[in-house]
């Protein structure tokens, strides 16, 4: 055999071992690299879609947190009982630091108004003009504490000393309201 013949045998031996790689070995191993890589951008963008979910499910746990505060300020506003005792205490309170004096104070029973139930209290007080104003500023303003929410409803003033002192005393009549959810309204559900 010539040396040429070796030569083209050599060559076209290398040529079938070549091919039979490619076919064999390589040409699969591409396709499941291929599969593989098609597989990532699946699970990345799986992965990305449930990255998106948690935020959104922890945004959404802050905001129940932040509403669940809020209903506990709403609830303290609009309870759902009169909680007369510890209405009459922040009452008095108000009363110390305007500055007046109670002279009495008569509630009612509650009275259903819509989705809430009113109890009226009548008060009869004694201070100052701008005493009692502020008195009544303090009333109004306590579900800014958070506290009660109450409603001023009448006010009306008698001269009860000396008109010619600096600051004349006066006796005041006045209808407060305090509100509580009504207990026969019909629930609501939030979906």
């Amino acid at each position: 055999m010539s040396r040429r013949n070796v030569y083209i045998l050599a060559a076209l031996g290398l040529v079938v071992v070549t091919a039979a790689y490619y076919f064999l070995v390589l040409s699969p191993l591409r396709a499941d690299i291929a599969a593989t890589e098609a597989s990532i951008a699946t699970e990345q963008q799986s992965l990305a879609a449930n990255k998106a979910k948690l935020a959104q499910m922890e945004q959404t746990r802050a905001e129940a947190a932040k509403n669940e505060a809020s209903l506990m300020e709403l609830s303290k506003m609009l309870p759902d009982a009169t909680e007369l005792p510890s209405l009459l205490l922040q009452i008095q309170d108000l009363a110390t630091e305007s500055g007046i004096d109670f002279l009495t104070i008569s509630p009612s029973s509650p009275q259903a108004a819509g989705g809430v139930e009113i109890v009226s209290l009548g008060l009869s007080i004694k201070g100052s003009f701008f005493d009692i104003n502020d008195f009544l500023y303090r009333a109004e303003q306590m579900v800014a504490g958070p506290g009660r929410l109450l409603a001023v409803k009448n006010v009306t003033f008698a001269l009860g000393g000396d008109i010619y002192a600096a600051s004349p005393q006066l006796t005041s009549s006045v209808t407060l309201y305090a509100f509580r959810r009504s207990l026969t309204a019909p629930a609501t559900t939030g979906q």
